[in-house]
């Protein structure tokens, strides 16, 4: 008679390692501060880069410059017929459900939703990440492919220094593309914006909205 078992084995194998992933129930369900130091990756629980006071404070900038862009734009659309846009920073933004794949960007442009909800990846419009060296990887490869693959239609990557931001590289989904194509790469020293974009508003950011206040 033929031998199941190590078929057997493996299907059990197969179970276990699926019951194990975590579920989205089980993710809103852990700890808030272990949530918040933490992200989600097909399943597994993954700690969050170490983020020093430059990166976080480029980040904040660059919040407050899309802020503005979008003040800006409900004012030119206060009719209140334009699609409705807002900006968060930090925030889980679901990519997908099966297996669990949660991501924080650090700054984030998304389609307006009730305080409480959880964004997902169809809300969101740019997704930023403020690259150190802690993140080189995770954010040039893992994310970059994880954010083109929820079909997220702009991704930045800023580089900073103790100033402020130096360097920003624009990706956007371009037809029915689903992996990111350079638009533009511009440099503090050289380009006049940081960031001009007319989709999916105006936007433009100019380098001294990205610098932040060094001690006296």
């Amino acid at each position: 008679m033929p031998n199941h078992d190590d078929g057997d084995m493996t299907m059990n194998e197969l179970e276990r390692q699926q019951q194990e992933l975590l579920s989205l129930e089980g993710y809103l369900a852990l700890d808030e501060e272990v949530r918040r130091e933490s992200e989600v990756v097909e399943g597994h629980l993954v700690a969050r880069e170490p983020r020093d006071r430059p990166h976080q404070k480029t980040a904040f900038r660059l919040a407050n410059a899309f802020e503005a862009a979008v003040l800006k734009y409900r004012a030119a659309h206060s009719s209140g017929r334009a699609p409705c846009y807002e900006i968060n920073t930090e925030v889980p933004v679901r990519l997908w459900d099966v297996p669990l794949t949660v991501r924080k960007p650090d700054a984030v442009v998304h389609r307006c939703r009730e305080q409480f909800e959880t964004l997902e990846a169809v809300d969101a419009v740019i997704v930023a990440e403020v690259i150190s060296r802690w993140s080189q990887s995770r954010d040039r490869i893992h994310k970059m492919g994880e954010y083109a693959k929820a079909l997220i239609p702009h991704y930045l990557i800023v580089q900073f220094d103790e100033r402020g931001a130096t360097i920003l590289e624009h990706y956007a989904l371009v037809g029915a593309e689903t992996s990111y194509s350079r638009i533009g790469i511009t440099h503090r020293d050289r380009d006049i914006w940081a960031l001009n974009l007319t989709t999916p508003f105006e936007i433009q950011i100019g380098w001294q909205d990205l610098d932040v206040a060094l001690p006296a």
